[in-house]
């Protein structure tokens, strides 16, 4: 009877393993760079072509190995980072399992160049789809080099669910940033088609590394974080709450200096920035969170990307606890008094209701002091929640400047003009507004109905009609100084990748640098100073999106235009402004709803209004 069970060949098991190690690009540079930081390089170069997926190299100039170690490390379980089960308790590396090198090497062609202090020369290792061909003395520098070509070459059903180039290339900068970040005293240095990408000085400032990778703009609005609690060290940077980001690209976490994906850290995060932060943005953040290796577990995952806590609670406790600490800086009563009038207050006053927000410095105030903001329960704005939920009466502050400006429009609304519309079944429909409520919502009506409009999702529906009708011929502004933004290395990549989709929205935009954009025209609806959150929308956008139709990301980009032109919640609009939008707004085929699908008015008819009076 022939046997069922059968023992796999090497090779076979490599590149089964191979599946759980090397899922892409990325994972290849990923172990390549962790072991050249196990081997105490203080310098590591990638360089790759064509998003690594013909060619990847990694030279660093850490211990390198013997010529016995160099035949070892490319067998399956050999690893110089542990003896014993017993060492999975304490590892301190970031390899351990001893499978990166042949199951990376029995899915290309692999050559392995390296060489200790004590010897002349090297050793050059070459395997082809995890055949060893070659082992020879060779030149060579002190460290290792390890080159890796064709990938998945065998395994063509694995090669062709590979993303684009362009994709695969981000993904390599996004992983050799997280362990730049990681270790800011070593010099890195990425280039991707003989171009640099990334670039670190290695002086062991993580700020300057931050810098590196995110732009000076974002390494100047940092707040440092620096707390320890029941043998729990958090350590590292914080953004203001006015630093966020679409999606949590921003957010980078370390345990112990591995680069990994915790949901109760995310939801930390989340917590101690809440009531700071409007809802759909998330703050940037970069912590190494310190603690026993006994207590947590690194190998629950195959490319060891996610980590389980023995005690998750306290873990949770102590992020907290260290990003409110960093965001705490209370206003002084004298600023948050000045420029002020409380409409409403109890006996602690408004400035009882000022004097409890934190985390909000000297750009904050300004914002504060020039915005009107309501305290309570129903608390609402423009900046997201930003209200105190301890009382139930409601505060207003406004600028008193500013308070004399809309009486003096209330008294002027008995002379707006009607607006004509469409005709209906009972003849010409006249509107015309009456006012604004909290600088969001107007308020108008016809001699039948009264209609609530909001006025950012009422701009957004006339522009993104306006967008569509014109998608051809999109009308941009030419500067005559370009403007210049910060980007990281994988934005200006991803843009330069989707550079024709931005000319046709309007945005003629360009690489001037490793890590910043020229920018010499916008769509005509954008302002200068919104380009930077328009832009960066945009490539949070393509960078989530995946294999997404042309049509369907033109349109996407198309609501992220009008969403940016329309006029924003918070804004003073005038008589005038308020009739022209209307006006646009009733000639648009949609005009109940924006393009996201909210509603952007609500019609409240005579029958309705009799039945709220009861006179029915």
């Amino acid at each position: 009877m022939t046997p069922k069970i059968r023992i796999l060949d090497q090779n076979t098991a490599n590149q089964i393993a191979a599946g759980e190690v090397v899922e892409k690009p990325a994972s290849v540079v990923k172990e390549l760079v962790e072991n050249a930081l196990d081997a105490g390089a203080v310098f590591i170069e990638i360089a790759i072509y064509e998003g690594g997926t013909e060619y990847i190299r990694v030279t660093d100039n850490g211990s390198g190995m013997s010529e016995t170690d160099a035949k070892a490390a490319v067998l399956r379980h050999a690893t110089s980072k542990i003896d014993s089960a017993e060492d999975l308790l304490r590892l301190s590396t970031l390899g351990f399992r001893g499978e990166a090198l042949p199951s990376i090497a029995s899915v290309a062609k692999f050559n392995l160049l390296t060489r200790t202090p004590d010897e002349e020369m090297a050793i050059a290792l070459t395997i082809e789809g995890g055949k060893l061909l070659d082992c020879l003395p060779a030149g060579g520098s002190i460290g290792t080099t390890v080159t890796v070509e064709d990938l998945f070459y065998n395994v063509p059903a694995r090669r062709k669910f590979l993303k684009t180039t362009g994709t695969e290339g981000r993904y390599i900068g996004d992983v050799v940033g997280k362990l730049a970040l990681s270790r800011p005293d070593v010099r890195f240095l990425l280039t991707s088609n003989d171009k640099t990408v990334l670039h670190t000085t290695g002086s062991g400032k993580l700020a300057e590394a931050v810098s590196a990778l995110y732009g000076k703009k974002v390494a100047d609005e940092l707040l440092g974080v620096s707390y320890e609690n029941s043998g729990i060290k958090v350590e590292g940077y914080v953004g203001k709450p006015t630093l966020l980001k679409g999606s949590r690209q921003w957010q980078t976490l370390f345990i112990n200096g591995r680069a990994v994906n915790n949901r109760m850290v995310s939801k930390a995060i989340d917590h101690a920035y809440q009531a700071q932060i409007p809802k759909a943005g998330f703050p940037f953040a970069v912590i190494d969170i310190s603690l026993d290796p006994a207590a947590i577990d690194v190998n629950v995952h195959p490319q060891k990307s996610e980590v389980k806590f023995s005690d998750e609670g306290l873990v949770y406790r102590t992020v907290y606890h260290a990003l409110v600490n960093a965001l705490s800086k209370p206003l002084s009563a004298a600023e948050a008094s000045h420029g002020f009038q409380a409409e409403k207050a109890d006996d602690r006053g408004l400035l009882g209701a000022a004097g409890r927000f934190k985390g909000y410095g000297s750009e904050q105030q300004e914002i504060w002091k020039t915005q009107p903001q309501t305290f309570g329960q129903a608390s609402i704005s423009a900046f997201g929640t930003l209200g105190v939920a301890e009382s139930s009466k409601t505060y207003l502050a406004r600028p008193l400047q500013e308070v004399q400006e809309t009486l003096e429009q209330q008294d002027k609304l008995s002379n707006a003009t009607p607006i004509e519309l469409t005709g209906t079944d009972e003849g010409v429909d006249m509107v015309w507004p009456l006012g604004q409520i909290n600088r969001l919502f107007i308020v108008a009506q016809s001699e039948r109905d009264l209609f609530l409009i909001d006025q950012h999702a009422a701009h957004e529906r006339v522009l993104y009609d306006k967008l569509v009708r014109k998608q051809d011929n999109i009308p941009s502004q030419q500067f005559l100084v370009p403007l210049f933004l910060d980007l990281t290395p994988q934005e200006i990549s991803l843009l330069e990748e989707h550079r024709k989709t931005f000319l046709e929205l309007g945005v003629d935009a360009e690489a001037a640098g490793e890590t910043t954009l020229r920018i010499s025209s916008l769509p005509a609806d954008v302002k200068d100073s919104e380009a930077e959150g328009f832009i960066g929308d945009i490539l949070t956008m393509l960078g989530e999106l995946k294999n997404i139709a042309p049509q369907d990301l033109r349109r996407k980009v198309l609501y992220f235009t009008a969403c940016h032109g329309a006029i924003k919640a918070g804004e003073i609009m005038n008589m005038r402004q308020m009739k022209n939008l209307i006006l646009d707004l009733f000639n648009t085929e949609h005009p109940f709803t924006c393009p996201h699908g909210r509603p952007c008015m609500v019609q409240i008819t005579s029958e309705e209004l009799y039945k709220m009076f009861k006179r029915t």
